[in-house]
């Protein structure tokens, strides 16, 4: 079978990855992909293939040309911009909600008024559109909350605040400034809540859903809590997007498995095949808080894999990744058994950190970052541990340079949460991203404290 995997980043190029370790696959094409597939195990051999094309029909031309038996859309913009559509218009098989079902992520509002309805639990929260009205809110309720760009904000677009003076500067950010962009013409603004984030993946084949009985820790600051640099360059912590992850999570039991299930996929999945009447094929990914007193509650939900949670997951999950794709286009899910493997992963993400530029200095990711540094030391990576590219590109005479903020995962796997973590780290710190401007020194940085 050939498969052809839509995406750029770490995300998909884990998926394209998985998809080649299938019985049944004998080729992935990856689109528009990232050239560092090609500096992989599988990519060297041509089982991945980078094909880098972005219009979406030339997409659809290339499956019909080569035969593609599957297509698998691994972020949520292609979704919301209708390639799925397109691709079953032209008889393509496809895993992936249709455009109008996006906005089960790109409405913030309308999921949570869903949820509401349905009586799953989630934080009390309160929608606007006009900032004055917002900053009067956050500073009458005075308990701490969180702001949310109503629309896609590439995973970022959640500000986490400690008191009112946070809280006004978010709306300033998300509405006025608008760095979400239109996705910040609507905030959500929500109660804050304290616990342990659980990040909890589904299938669903439009009658059916495949609840991952597995779930993982994602990382969200960009900093570890006792960095001083971040606070001096930074000002504080930052919440961005994962900064790394570790699977199992520690929390995974069959009980808390089997509420959440009860409690919230089983509710939320019945009310879109039947309230809302969507024929949904694809990934539903729920983020979850379990608080100190046992209570789960919703406060998001996706429309993709998680990353770098699926980095994780991935190397987990030991059934066949094609099979249980199949069944989600064939409306088969409840035929499809999963099992998983004994290991423990962790994935560490290497970033760019600070760099000369060629006037003064780049703070690095998530602040202004450079790009083109060489990438050295991925010939010196041990046998066993995968490497997941992002950010990165190609240049003429240096190779692989960096190109992203959050450049590439490092994921390694053991028997033991400690074994992994030092394997991850062990071999993080042989890859180097060469500063030009500052006589090649090493400008990636990376948290410490993955797993801990």
């Amino acid at each position: 079978m050939k498969v052809l995997v839509y995406g750029s980043g770490g995300r998909d190029h884990c998926l394209a990855d998985k998809y080649g370790d299938s019985q049944h696959v004998e080729k992935v094409y990856f689109v528009p992909g990232n050239p560092g597939v090609n500096y992989t195990p599988k990519g060297k051999r041509g089982l991945i293939e980078r094909v880098p094309i972005r219009d979406f029909r030339e997409v659809a031309d290339f499956c019909v040309e080569k035969g593609v038996d599957l297509v698998d859309v691994g972020s949520e913009n292609p979704l919301e911009e209708g390639l799925i559509d397109l691709l079953h218009e032209r008889g393509i098989r496809a895993v992936g909600p249709r455009k109008e079902f996006v906005k089960i992520e790109s409405d913030r509002a309308f999921t949570d008024d869903l949820l509401t309805e349905i009586g799953v639990a989630k934080p009390e929260y309160r929608v606007f559109d006009d900032p004055q009205e917002a900053l009067r809110y956050v500073r009458n309720i005075g308990y701490q909350v969180v702001v949310k760009a109503n629309g896609l904000a590439a995973g970022k677009g959640a500000i986490v605040c400690d008191d009112v003076e946070d809280a006004e500067a978010a709306i300033e950010q998300i509405m006025v400034k608008k760095i979400f962009g239109e996705s910040g013409n609507r905030v959500v603004i929500e109660e804050r809540k304290y616990g342990t984030e659980i990040s909890f993946f589904t299938y669903l084949d439009g009658s059916h859903v495949l609840p991952l009985k597995m779930f993982a820790q994602d990382y969200k600051p960009a900093f570890d809590p006792d960095d001083e640099e971040a606070i001096r360059q930074f000002g504080g912590n930052l919440n961005t997007g994962g900064t790394g992850c570790y699977c199992p999570h520690k929390l995974v039991t069959p009980w808390l498995v089997n509420r959440i299930i009860k409690e919230i996929v089983n509710p939320t999945v019945n009310a879109i095949y039947n309230r809302l009447g969507w024929e949904y094929k694809g990934v539903l990914y729920f983020g979850l808080n379990l608080d100190p007193y046992n209570n789960l509650e919703v406060f998001e939900i996706n429309v993709r894999h998680g990353d770098p949670e699926w980095e994780v997951l991935a190397r987990k999950l030991s059934s066949d990744l094609f099979e249980i794709a199949t069944a989600v286009v064939e409306g088969r899910l409840d035929t499809v058994k999963q099992a998983w493997n004994k290991q423990y992963y962790v994935d560490v993400i290497a970033m760019e950190g600070r760099s000369k530029a060629s006037r003064g200095w780049n703070k690095g990711y998530p602040g202004r970052y450079g790009k083109g540094h060489r990438i050295k030391g991925l010939d010196k990576i041990d046998r066993g541990i995968a490497i997941y590219f992002a950010g990165v590109d190609e240049h003429p005479e240096k190779g692989l340079v960096t190109y992203g903020g959050r450049v590439l995962h490092v994921v390694a796997g053991d028997p033991t949460l400690e074994g992994a973590r030092k394997k991850a780290y062990d071999n993080i710190q042989r890859i180097v991203f060469e500063d030009h401007n500052n006589n090649n020194t090493n400008c990636m940085r990376y948290r410490k404290t993955i797993g801990l």
